[in-house]
């Protein structure tokens, strides 16, 4: 391999490692072919020391400047070239663990709590041996995801198939019913505040409280004294104000 920039050295290595060898260890899985989309393996990347800042530019030129290029980018997907990615699924129907995880985003807790876990469209489960893992591979999606815990054996006995890719990672293509997961409940709606009433506004002493309809009929509410001239002058003002807007 000719010499290349030192920024992209480590990256060349650790890439020969991720998509050559262990992808299951970064919690990927390969198509067909090797490909894995250039957005799962920048996640991967961001999550490992040193690698935080590699952007689809880094991919493209250590392509470009090594020959044969160790790896090749069409598109939105990526692939090992040397190495060549390898074949890590196993042959479907042996036994998994007792236990296997998976966390999920709090945008499908209660969904999950009430029907179970479902493939996404056109993809399988992806369930990891360890719970760390299983938290790891949530966190790229969610900040704070739900850990789910499957028991795995009990569903491989109800008929669910589970398919081991690598050391680290099954799969499951079909939906694992709600019976044989363990999660925590979902968090209860709070109740929407209770609008306070409005106190009744109260008179500050000394304030005139005016009674609109005796002024505009033109005679003073009986019972009550008045400061006559100022009763006039605001009746006036408001027949006034009243014949504009007849106007």
């Amino acid at each position: 391999m000719p010499r290349l920039p030192r920024e992209l050295e480590s990256l060349a290595r650790m890439l020969a490692y991720l998509l050559g060898r262990r992808p299951d260890e970064f919690g990927l899985v390969l198509a067909a072919g090797g490909w894995v989309t250039v957005k799962q393996l920048l996640q991967a990347l961001h999550a490992e020391p040193g690698f935080t800042r590699v952007r689809r530019e880094d991919l493209e030129r250590l392509a470009a400047l090594v020959s044969p290029a160790p790896l090749e980018v069409a598109g939105e997907r990526v692939r090992s070239l040397a190495p060549p990615a390898p074949e890590l699924r196993r042959e479907a129907g042996a036994p998994p663990p007792s236990l296997l995880y998976l966390a999920i985003s709090p945008q499908i807790h209660v969904r999950v709590w009430e029907d179970g876990l479902k493939p996404p469209g056109g993809r399988e489960l992806v369930l990891a041996r360890r719970p760390e893992m299983a938290l790891r591979l949530g966190q790229r999606r969610d900040n704070h995801p739900v850990l789910v815990t499957v028991a795995a054996q009990a569903a491989a006995k109800g008929g669910t198939a589970f398919q081991a890719y690598g050391e680290e990672l099954f799969l499951a293509a079909a939906a694992i019913p709600r019976e044989f997961l363990t999660l925590p409940g979902p968090p209860k709606e709070a109740p929407p505040p209770k609008t306070a009433a409005r106190p009744k506004a109260t008179p500050t002493p000394g304030a005139l409280i005016m009674d609109l309809p005796q002024m505009l009929s033109g005679k003073p509410e009986k019972g009550k004294k008045r400061d006559e001239a100022a009763w006039k002058s605001g009746a006036r003002a408001l027949r006034k104000k009243q014949g504009k807007k007849e106007k």
